[in-house]
């Protein structure tokens, strides 16, 4: 099924073969590269000369792992936006559309946007949950790609498993799940759930509960067809030596990023407590941020910024999310100072 999926104009395609995609070990001498070394050291990669495995196999190996899964069913990009731009462009046809699942992350539709295919958008309950039955309603014959969200930025929500799997069911086209802030949720991945619905995606990232947004490292989990198409679309050498060796690090010892975890959580709940005694509506969150509403908020979230330097983000002009700001979770310390501003604000 996944094939006849693939844009017509791509199933047949023919990648560049990269240097270091026909041979991996050696003296190199074949990418014109600096053989004498380079012009900086650094403590985590002493090959900067050298191109990076085109493939990141040691890093895709430990990330199958690590999510349980095979590496043949693992892509590694330059952030999960890479990854959301050459799932669109693989599978989207130009007269064809995506649907997204609104109020979500901006990138999708800026993505679709810049491939010069149609966008749709499919609106949340009032109450942030998703109606099913509509949104199946609303996928038309041009219809090739859903994108949801979960937990959804900026909602902190999540989606149900059944609800997933049936919009897979459902849905003749490919399914996209980010999960970008999954670490932070109640429930599992879906990341497993791929072994048997070959027209799920689902999306992960460094940059949240591991703290390595500055590295652009994310990954996704689909059918081995899916990857196997995106190695052949994506740039040569997409992922740079020193992030894959950060992240590869990373999941040798995952203790720390549970760590933080854990103090996120605990300071997510202090942190909406005090936020609800202020007089802000609180949203249940499963995320690493709090949606908070409150009467005005757009001043209250400019004054913070340009009186306390403290920067959250206004949302209070998107649909659903009138009054609306998004705050991430802090140390207990620049909580405190949250607070404390807002006190003096409100």
């Amino acid at each position: 099924m996944i094939s006849s999926l693939i844009r017509s104009d791509l199933q047949n395609f023919q990648p560049y073969r990269s240097a270091r995609s026909l041979y991996g070990k050696g003296m190199f001498m074949d990418a014109n590269e600096n053989s004498f070394g380079s012009a900086v050291e650094n403590g985590v990669d002493q090959e900067l000369n050298r191109y990076p495995d085109p493939y990141s196999t040691d890093l895709r190996n430990a990330l199958a792992r690590f999510v349980d899964v095979t590496p043949d069913t693992i892509f590694v990009a330059n952030g999960s936006d890479e990854a959301i731009d050459l799932l669109i462009r693989l599978f989207v046809e130009r007269d064809e559309e995506i649907l997204i699942v609104e109020p979500t992350y901006g990138v999708y539709r800026v993505a679709a946007n810049i491939a010069g295919v149609k966008v749709a958008g499919f609106s949340l309950s009032a109450d942030f949950s998703l109606e099913m039955s509509s949104l199946l309603a609303r996928v038309t014959p041009k219809t090739k790609m859903i994108f949801c969200c979960s937990p959804n930025n900026p909602t902190g929500t999540l989606l149900k498993s059944q609800d997933v799997e049936t919009i897979c069911k459902s849905f003749k086209g490919i399914v996209v799940v980010d999960e970008a802030y999954i670490e932070f949720a109640s429930r599992a991945s879906f990341v497993k759930v791929t072994k048997e619905i070959e027209n799920l995606v689902v999306l992960r990232t460094f940059s949240k509960a591991w703290g390595l947004a500055g590295i652009r490292v994310g990954y996704c989990v689909a059918n081995e067809v899916v990857v196997e198409y995106l190695n052949k679309i994506k740039p040569p050498y997409n992922l740079n030596r020193i992030s894959a060796k950060i992240a590869l690090e990373a999941l040798r010892n995952p203790s720390k990023m549970l760590d933080m975890k854990a103090a996120i959580l605990t300071e997510r709940a202090r942190l909406a407590k005090a936020l609800a005694d202020l007089g802000f509506t609180v949203y249940p969150s499963e995320a690493n941020f709090l949606l908070a509403r409150y009467p005005g908020v757009g001043t209250p979230a400019k004054r913070l910024a340009e009186e306390f330097g403290i920067i959250i983000r206004d949302f209070s002009t998107q649909p659903l999310l009138k009054g609306c700001v998004r705050i991430s979770v802090g140390t207990s310390e620049q909580d405190d100072l949250l607070i404390k501003s807002l006190k003096k604000i409100l």
